[in-house]
């Protein structure tokens, strides 16, 4: 097995250092087992998470952990972080190519294909609570194996949607006593309201290409609006003053997103418009939000910081080979939860 840009090596004995005696065994770098003292906690999460989510109509589905690689290659973006560098890629003995979930959206659209749930009563609300694996550097609040709860509200292209899915990740924090948590929300329009943006941007940071971080500089050419969301002091100069997404959005792509804030505000929902807010998937379109803990945008911060996180994906199902069909859910980091729960 592989990560996507490593090479494919076996180290044989433990996480590859001298020995291989059993008492040098951990468990795999980026990953960590939950204790029996830990449990607890954990399951209060998930049956905090799974009580509200069928509290809003939602129902348990389980995808396998492993996939075939096309089911995130052509949703999730071949020049995004998860597919070029994070990704746990291997081939079977029948020679396909499978990988390890890395995010759970796609795998559940992939599904809702499989088995024509096009054809049942539209919206179909579904949730999951399981782990996905991305190859990525360990740090506090960012593992290897992560598990997360997420939602998906399939066959609804109304603002009405996006508005729930939020409220329900909302919910879902107060039941866990979580009430200090920042929820930011913007729009990124469709497609063509991000080529046209794209151009504006890239000539706007085009002057300060040399300045910018190593990141920052191979995303000018692949993925240019994740660097929007650079949290790297690098990039600072160059973002202020940068043109807003929200200037470039269509009239219907307005009206999309003022619907979603009024939804929002009548539920009392509290939160904040941040335009620098991109997701760092490529089939997000309109409507995307974050849940971050007060501390998120300091030296311990940045996108590690995020416990919850989603958006629109109207042309998601197109990718993956189904009809079109509109959707729109939210993803949360059981992790992340946990070190706030425990903060």
């Amino acid at each position: 097995m592989n990560a996507r840009g490593t090479a494919r090596t076996l180290v044989r004995g433990g996480d590859g250092r001298a020995g291989g005696r059993m008492a040098d065994l951990q468990a795999p770098r980026g990953m960590s087992d939950v204790l029996p003292e830990d449990e607890p906690l954990w399951r209060f999460v998930r049956d905090t998470a799974e009580r509200v989510a069928r509290s809003f109509d939602y129902r348990l589905i389980n995808t396998p952990i492993v996939e075939d690689v096309r089911v995130f290659s052509r949703t999730v973006g071949d020049e995004s972080d998860i597919v070029s560098k994070e990704m746990y890629v291997f081939e079977d003995r029948g020679g396909g190519e499978l990988a390890l979930r890395p995010e759970g959206t796609a795998a559940v659209c992939r599904a809702y294909i499989e088995h024509g749930m096009g054809s049942r009563p539209q919206p179909v609300r579904l949730y999951y609570f399981g782990p996905m694996f991305r190859y990525d550097r360990p740090q506090a609040g960012r593992y290897r194996q992560l598990w997360q709860f997420g939602v998906e509200c399939i066959g609804d292209p109304s603002p009405a949607a996006d508005a729930e899915i939020i409220e329900l990740q909302y919910t879902l924090f107060r039941e866990l006593g979580l009430d200090d948590l920042t929820l930011s929300i913007n729009s990124i329009g469709t497609a063509d309201t991000r080529r046209t943006y794209v151009d504006v941007l890239r000539e706007h940071l085009r002057p300060h290409l040399e300045g910018l971080s190593h990141d920052s500089q191979r995303r000018f050419e692949t993925n240019l609006l994740r660097i929007l969301d650079s949290k790297e002091d690098a990039d600072h100069p160059a973002l202020r003053g940068a043109p807003s997404i929200l200037d470039y959005l269509t009239d219907e792509d307005a009206e999309h997103f003022d619907e979603v804030r009024s939804l929002l505000d009548a539920s009392g929902v509290p939160y904040e418009v941040a335009p620098r807010i991109v997701r760092g998937l490529d089939y997000y379109a309109r409507t995307v939000w974050e849940f971050e803990p007060p501390a998120a945008g300091g030296s311990e911060g940045g996108q590690q910081g995020t416990v919850s996180a989603g958006g629109r994906y109207d042309g998601l199902m197109e990718l993956l080979g189904g009809p079109p069909t509109p959707g729109t859910g939210t993803a949360m980091g059981v992790e992340r939860t946990v070190l706030n729960l425990r903060a």
